[in-house]
């Protein structure tokens, strides 16, 4: 009896240990051409941009950085209001469930302020591009 517990705890590992190898397998995306490198391999010009994008002017970049960055501030506003409830009920939820119900992930603000941070990266690549001045933002 006792050799094939012994046999089932060894099966058991041997399976376990499989499938810790086979998460590892998967190979790492690529990452995207460095532009912004003074080693780069690739420069970008005005082409690398939607039309409309890159006919926009200095002024309209500036403009559009500056909204960008004041939508992300009141974006992060609902999620810093809820920080402290979320973090008391994720340390309660570790007891109980029912405070872990009541936290607020915030997903709608969170997608908001990853298309901007998307765009303002793509503002801040085309103003380079173009040589403008920078922006003068609102203040954190």
């Amino acid at each position: 009896m006792r050799s094939s517990s012994a046999n089932s705890g060894r099966r058991l590992t041997a399976a376990l240990g499989l499938l810790l190898l086979t998460g590892c397998v998967g190979s790492a995306p690529e990452l995207p051409p460095d532009t912004t490198s003074l080693n780069r391999t690739k420069s970008l010009s005005l082409a690398d941009f939607s039309a409309s994008d890159a006919a926009m002017s200095c002024d309209a970049i500036n403009a559009e950085r500056v909204a960008n960055a004041t939508a992300i501030q009141q974006a992060n506003g609902p999620i810093e209001d809820n920080r402290t409830r979320n973090q008391v009920a994720g340390y309660l939820g570790a007891l109980f469930l029912v405070p872990y119900l009541a936290t607020d992930n915030n997903n709608a603000e969170k997608e908001q302020i990853r298309q901007l941070y998307s765009r303002h990266d793509t503002l801040i690549t085309l103003a380079g591009v173009k040589h403008c001045p920078p922006p003068q933002l609102p203040a954190n």
